[in-house]
């Protein structure tokens, strides 16, 4: 009996399958056996709930709430944010740069910065040269530049400034400053001078000078 039972079960399954393989295409939706990942019942946003008394849907956060990532710029400003507990520009890179840092900040700044800067940060970018009369950014060989706090250049590239748009989510926060650190290479390149050459090879390039 048993045997009958799942005979004729299994037959009846087959005959349910070949039922829907018809060959026909339907305009019906499809049926869910368990709709409610699809149909979840929310809020749109700002979207009115009677049920509080201001009527909003979202919700403003819970006192002392951090966002994602929050924790470490609060206990770590100077390198999240470029800037002091006191809410002061940092003056110096906190990291400690290499060349390996060095390489990296000049091939982010070639992505990201030189197309409008240029690659030796003079501001002659190719917006520029292909459109007559476009203002160029300021150059970063500039003495105030040259003398501004690194914090307040990673404040520029993390908000933005001006025409100049805020690069934070292209640019992660290590970049940042590596892009930085290479920024002082090519402004202490357009400002060298004899006494920054050894001695050993200075005789050899004022050779080639003259």
């Amino acid at each position: 009996m048993t045997r009958l039972f799942a005979h004729c079960l299994t037959l009846w399954m087959l005959m349910i399958l070949l039922a829907g393989c018809r060959g026909q295409v339907s305009t019906k939706p499809p049926i869910h056996l368990n709709p409610n990942m699809d149909n979840q019942e929310k809020y749109d946003s700002q979207e009115i709930n009677d049920f509080f008394h201001d009527r909003r849907s979202l919700r403003k956060s819970v006192p002392g709430t951090v966002e994602i990532g929050g924790y470490e710029r609060l206990h770590n400003a100077e390198l999240n944010r470029g800037m002091t507990p006191n809410g002061e520009f940092v003056k110096k890179n906190p990291l400690d740069i290499d060349m390996d840092m060095l390489e990296r900040g000049r091939e982010r700044f070639d992505i990201f910065c030189a197309v409008c800067h240029d690659r030796t940060g003079s501001g002659m970018g190719l917006p520029v040269r292909k459109y007559k009369g476009l203002s160029p950014p300021m150059s970063f060989h500039e003495e105030r530049l040259r003398l501004i706090e690194d914090g307040y250049i990673f404040n520029v590239i993390t908000n933005g400034v001006r025409t100049m748009p805020s690069y934070r989510h292209q640019i992660p926060v290590m970049d940042r400053w590596a892009i930085i650190a290479y920024l002082r290479v090519l402004q202490r390149s357009q400002m060298t001078t004899i006494d920054d050459v050894p001695e050993r090879e200075r005789a050899g390039l004022q050779g080639r000078q003259s």
